[in-house]
């Protein structure tokens, strides 16, 4: 690690390493550079490779970007994700070697950082979320809702005046007049940083780390970090030559369940409409909006053998908007239905020509039905796949027959002439085609966003 300009050696930074993958990015390890702005960051294939649905590693070793921080977290360098996506860091092999530069020299680190929740995931709170009490509660780019497990994150020290610190969130409705403690229960386990240990009783000494967690159960390979009531104790282990080992924050606070501030149950019953209908129309059936919550952060010393001092506020979110609402309908009732629980959005399409019969060819016309919904609709596309295709239209309540919110409940019936790059049904080959609904949702839980929302069908022509 060294300056751009002069070469410089930067020492004392904290470097952090990722794994871009497709849908959820692996942190790897955590160093610090050293007199000379040396690191060295150790990780397991199992680090990277597939644990689970959503850490998919295709192909090779790990994709490397990275991030640069002082001790006590402000940012000195961090690389755009797609950076792992480059020829020369792209499924890096089992040694690899990187040249780090930044752009100005870190301030001498202050021994005491003050602690702060800042982020929710990768957003910041006061300019990536439109977060005063006026706002959207939505993320700035993209006009997304906060849904599912949170991260909140920001700066972690392990004390406030010279004595241990504990820190504790706080919610409540927008505008309320009292606060609620997140309890344990409403925390998934976090990973709020590392527990390293040296072993110099081996040349090279090696460096041992296990993961310190809060909430959730903890593997039999991890440290649990205490709770003092609803107040997390920020683990105090400094010492990493000796057995107690050090305590390295990552910067994570919790990963809050948003979904015990918004619930997602009972999910809205939609059972009754079919593609094309509205999706408001069952009696007493509507689309859930999202709910505005204030979240915030408290933080006190707790000095040994004293009682805590009184706590202050360090970090608020003023406005975020949460919706974790799932949905149950019925895709083509009136043939091969299939039921939805439990639904993320409503997708739906159908053919007008199949309403009868399934079996039935397709001749001379070719009318696609719809319905997308969602409090935060993002794009809808409809695409025809088969010999001449694609096809494809995004329909808006500007066209003949679509009607609804683009942004929210959009629904109605395209005529195959008026897709993009279509002709007359009749002219098409007598083959088999299937038509694809996608639908976009405008949520994130902070750091990824869902798929997009997909039904199909399939017909003959001829």
């Amino acid at each position: 690690m060294t300056l751009c300009e002069t070469e410089e050696p930067v020492e004392g930074a904290t470097v952090i390493a990722f794994d871009r993958d497709w849908i959820q990015d692996d942190e790897l390890g955590i160093a610090t550079t050293d007199g000379n702005g040396r690191f060295r960051i150790d990780y397991l294939r199992g680090d990277f490779e597939p644990g689970t649905v959503v850490d998919v590693e295709l192909v090779g070793g790990p994709d490397l970007y990275f991030r640069v921080e002082t001790p006590g977290g402000q940012p000195l360098l961090s690389e755009d994700p797609s950076e792992g996506r480059t020829t020369s860091r792209e499924n890096a092999g089992p040694c690899f070697c990187v040249d780090l530069c930044i752009d100005e020299e870190p301030d001498d680190p202050d021994p005491e950082v003050y602690p702060a929740f800042t982020h929710v995931g990768g957003y910041r709170l006061q300019t990536d979320i439109d977060s005063t009490p006026s706002g959207t509660g939505e993320t700035v780019s993209g006009g997304r809702a906060f849904f599912g497990s949170l991260r909140l994150n920001g700066i972690v020290s392990k004390t406030l005046n010279g004595n241990p610190l504990e820190y504790k969130f706080q919610y409540r409705d927008q505008g309320a007049s009292s606060w609620t403690d997140v309890t344990p229960s409403q925390i998934r386990k976090t990973k709020i940083g590392v527990l390293e240990t040296v072993d110099t009783s081996v040349s090279p000494p090696s460096v041992d780390t296990k993961d310190y967690v809060v909430g959730g159960t903890p593997a039999s390979d991890e440290v649990a970090a205490s709770f003092n009531g609803n107040w997390i104790q920020v683990p105090q282990e400094s010492g990493v030559l000796s057995g107690a080992g050090s305590f390295v924050p990552n910067h994570n606070q919790i990963q809050l369940d948003s979904r015990t501030l918004a619930p997602f149950t009972p999910a809205v019953d939609l059972t009754g409409i079919d593609a094309g209908d509205s999706a408001d129309a069952p009696s007493g059936a509507s689309l859930v909006q999202n709910e505005h919550v204030e979240i915030r952060m408290l933080v006190r010393e707790h000095p040994p053998g004293s009682g805590p001092s009184a706590p202050t506020q360090a970090g608020i979110l003023e406005n975020i908007a949460i919706n974790n609402r799932r949905y149950d309908y019925v895709r083509h009732p009136n043939w091969m239905e299939e039921s939805v629980g439990d639904g993320l959005a409503v997708a739906m399409v159908n053919l007008e020509e199949l309403e009868s019969s399934g079996c039935e060819g397709i001749q001379n016309t070719l009318t696609v039905e719809f319905t997308a919904a969602h409090p935060n609709l993002g794009t809808v596309t409809i695409r025809i796949e088969g010999p001449g295709g694609p096809y494809s239209t995004s329909p808006s309540p500007s066209d003949s027959n679509v009607s609804g919110s683009a942004d929210e409940n959009l629904y109605g019936s395209v005529d195959f002439q008026h897709i993009s790059g279509g002709k007359k049904v009749e002219a098409l080959d007598d083959c088999s085609y299937i038509v694809n609904l996608s639908v976009g949702v405008l949520l994130t839980d902070g750091d990824t966003v869902p798929n997009d929302r997909h039904d199909q069908i399939a017909f003959c022509k001829g």
